[in-house]
């Protein structure tokens, strides 16, 4: 069985080429997916949700989480191109199979994978997975959509025809919804990365690795993401958990990097709380204020993504030519239909 299909395994997918009728791959769960995309729109500043969200936006947002999940089993193609997109895997040495680490990740999947076809035994970012760079595309696209929604905003206040102002005025409109989407299938992505197992090499049980402190090999991954979120782990809890927000002052890479080996250093303490709760199937104060802690972690990183994306937004540019966001809000360019799609 290879890696991947033991990741599938381990999230109660069916393999192979089988018909996929067996459940999905629920990562945090759709209980778990939903609340973190629920409490990071909820806790957006309220500029940011007053000029981008409309009335249900933290409906879609939190509904949208789960897509990745609900659009499993789609067919086979479809799964083995989008479902090692949602880990990667990090050994205890913090390299990823020894021939680079989180923290000096190649510019692009391509050349991650180039670099794992280097490794002893060959690896590919379909086996080891490419969870970081979901990770920065997600962010990019929600920042390129943020930039057009500003680009917009201006053009529909500052149209000199009535042309000029529906145009920007629909453009809005549907860049607006949109960016509700990208923002919630990306928001998976950010929610898996605070699955302490979604980070490493232990992903479902310890595994066949030196294991000195006795951890449980007994496959603790979906009970632990799936049934222990929705059985034990509340909204209000989630939201009391929920750390300030954080602003790295750092490149998108460089946060997500960050992001993941921070989830990784959890590894040991999931383990531990496995015992206590009987492998995740009983209620145990501890491991369940762990739980919560995972997914606040989640909640919040996804909700400073999008801060820091609305605010990356503004140095940057849109249409082709490529305008300056800046020059558009600035007064200093004038945008009509023209600056957009003029082929």
């Amino acid at each position: 069985m290879t890696l991947l299909n033991l990741r599938l395994a381990a999230c109660g997918l069916a393999i192979a080429a089988a018909p996929m009728t067996a459940g999905q791959a629920l990562a945090w769960g759709h209980t778990g997916h939903v609340s973190i995309g629920q409490v990071a729109a909820d806790s957006l500043p309220s500029d940011l949700k007053g000029f981008l969200l409309t009335d249900k936006a933290e409906t879609d947002i939190s509904e949208w989480n789960a897509e990745l999940d609900v659009s499993k089993t789609a067919g086979n193609i479809h799964d083995f191109e989008r479902d090692p997109g949602h880990f990667v895997d990090i050994s205890d040495d913090g390299t990823i199979a020894g021939v680079t680490s989180i923290a000096n990740m190649p510019s692009s999947r391509r050349d991650f994978d180039t670099v794992l076809r280097t490794a002893t035994p060959t690896q590919t970012q379909y086996g080891i997975g490419y969870l970081y760079y979901s990770l920065v595309d997600g962010w990019q696209q929600v920042r390129k959509d943020f930039a057009y929604i500003r680009a917009f905003s201006k053009g529909e206040k500052t149209a000199k025809s009535f042309a000029d102002k529906a145009f920007f005025h629909t453009q809005l409109q549907l860049r607006k919804k949109l960016t509700l989407r990208d923002i919630g299938v990306w928001g998976h992505y950010v929610a898996d990365a605070s699955q302490p197992m979604h980070v490493s090499v232990h992903f479902n049980g310890w595994g066949n690795f030196p294991n000195p402190n006795n951890f449980t090999t007994a496959p603790i991954h979906a009970p632990f993401e799936g049934t222990y979120v929705k059985q034990f782990v509340t909204v209000q809890a989630i939201k009391k958990a929920l750390p300030p927000y954080h602003d790295c002052q750092c490149a998108i890479e460089v946060r997500e990097a960050q992001y993941l080996q921070a989830t990784l250093a959890q590894i040991p303490m999931t383990y531990q709380l496995a015992v206590p709760s009987q492998n995740y199937t009983v209620s145990d104060a501890k491991a369940v204020k762990f739980v919560t802690a995972r997914v606040a972690a989640g909640a919040a990183e996804l909700r400073d993504q999008i801060i820091d994306a609305w605010n990356s937004s503004a140095t940057w540019t849109v249409g082709f030519p490529l305008i300056k966001v800046a020059d558009i809000e600035s007064g200093a360019v004038q945008v009509t239909r023209n600056s957009f799609w003029s082929d």
